[in-house]
């Protein structure tokens, strides 16, 4: 492997906003920046909007990266690599996005990674411009960024290194998707479409489900103010069944990292801590940022800004946090604010819901779910691992501060996947 390096400026190998052209009026796929991932390559594709195209903004295609240039974005660490498009398809999306392709399209990895570089995101934080609040980095100021180059091949062989690691992390991510849709899919069955009590008042045996479990459901319905419910059950404010806690905000000048997730009001942790404050399982509620976002989380962690159903009020965990999720849209209805809106913990106990009045129904259910729920915890434990080995072998990898073996067999591989 050879060792010489040259310094050079970042556009040397890269395009910086590419021109990439949609035609203003017409249906294409939208990223808005809260869709961007803060410590994972890819953005899923159920964040993948369609709207029509306003022709303004930053344009992509599949292989582009996407780097936020303002506070706090850009310090939070939102960057993504687009893989979520339709071949030959351009995207549009936030302002105050910059788009990074390879001059040679080989080097697309590459530029992703080296856009989440440590070294990388302070020097575009360092060269921010603007008012407090309403900082960017200029797209200039990230072409001007140089550094000492590794060879083309020490390149390319860096980022396939690094980009096995985020396909089994994306690989992980995706299984974890499709055992929560099974779980929701039940959920809906059982407390939205009510299956069991239709087929019941048909005279039918309930599919799937066992003589004892469907002996708990009624077999016919009564008006409610949410339309026809199983008879029994009941309209029921949350705040009458858990209460809903709010976080405690841990400042960046006191937090230290660690392995312990800070829940704020992203998609994402905010970033990592060493010590929690409350214990998993346990669902929180964005209370800000992007203010109503439901998410489970089946380790301990620091709740920020948010809010939290704690393990001690229910131990039904999974229940609730299906049943929340199946109320995204409503919660989302309760956000308040002008400048930055919020959902409070008052907000969240005036939901109003179906609830059973057999429990036994609500236990059996959790039980049942249990388990899908642990096969995405032990995914998403894994998926913490292969990134805590992402994020240290990153910025050796990417500088070629690091030997990789048989480096020319890798990188006869790459030239035939390419």
């Amino acid at each position: 492997m050879s060792s010489k390096r040259i310094i050079l400026r970042l556009d040397e190998i890269a395009q910086i906003n590419p021109k990439r052209r949609v035609k203003k009026g017409t249906s294409v796929p939208f990223i808005d920046m809260a869709a961007l991932p803060q410590n994972f390559r890819d953005i899923k594709d159920n964040d993948v909007e369609i709207r029509v195209a306003k022709g303004a903004g930053a344009h992509f295609q599949n292989g582009d990266t996407l780097l936020a240039r303002i506070t706090p974005c850009l310090e939070n660490g939102k960057t993504a690599q687009v893989n979520c498009l339709d071949k030959n398809c351009i995207g549009e999306g936030s302002t105050e996005f910059i788009v990074l392709c390879g001059i040679d399209h080989i080097d697309n990895d590459y530029i992703y990674y080296l856009c989440r570089d440590p070294i990388f995101r302070k020097y575009a934080i360092r060269h921010m411009e603007g008012t407090s609040g309403r900082q960017r980095v200029s797209w200039r100021s990230i072409a001007a960024y140089e550094f000492p180059f590794p060879q083309p091949n020490e390149r390319r062989v860096a980022a396939q290194v690094l980009s096995l690691i985020d396909d089994h992390i994306k690989l992980l991510s995706d299984m974890n998707s499709t055992i929560e849709a099974i779980a929701q899919s039940l959920f809906k069955s059982w407390f939205v479409d009510f299956d069991p009590v239709c087929a019941k008042q048909e005279g039918k045996k309930p599919e799937g489900m066992d003589v004892v479990t469907a002996s708990l459901f009624p077999n016919s319905f009564e008006v409610s103010e949410f339309g026809k419910i199983p008879k029994g059950w009941k309209p029921e404010l949350l705040g009458n069944l858990v209460i809903p806690k709010r976080g405690k905000i841990i400042t960046k000048a006191t937090s230290i990292e660690g392995n312990i997730p800070v829940v704020a009001g992203g998609i994402d942790p905010a970033y990592f801590h060493n010590q929690s404050n409350v214990s998993g399982p346990v669902v929180t509620i964005s209370s800000s940022g992007n203010a109503g976002f439901v998410r489970l989380y089946q380790q301990d962690i620091w709740a920020s800004d948010c809010s939290y159903i704690s393990k001690e009020q229910s131990t039904l965990v999974f229940y609730w946090y299906l049943l929340l999720k199946s109320n995204q849209e409503k919660i989302y209805f309760m956000r308040h604010g002008a400048v930055q809106q919020h959902v409070n913990p008052s907000d969240l106990m005036r939901l109003k819901i179906i609830f059973t009045n057999n429990l036994e129904i609500v236990s059996i259910f959790n039980e049942i779910v249990s388990p899908l729920f642990i096969k995405i915890g032990e995914n998403n434990l894994e998926i913490q691992i292969l990134s805590n080995i992402r994020n240290v072998l990153l910025p050796k990898l990417i500088l070629g501060k690091l030997k990789i073996p048989n480096v020319e067999e890798i990188n006869n591989k790459t030239k035939v996947n390419a």
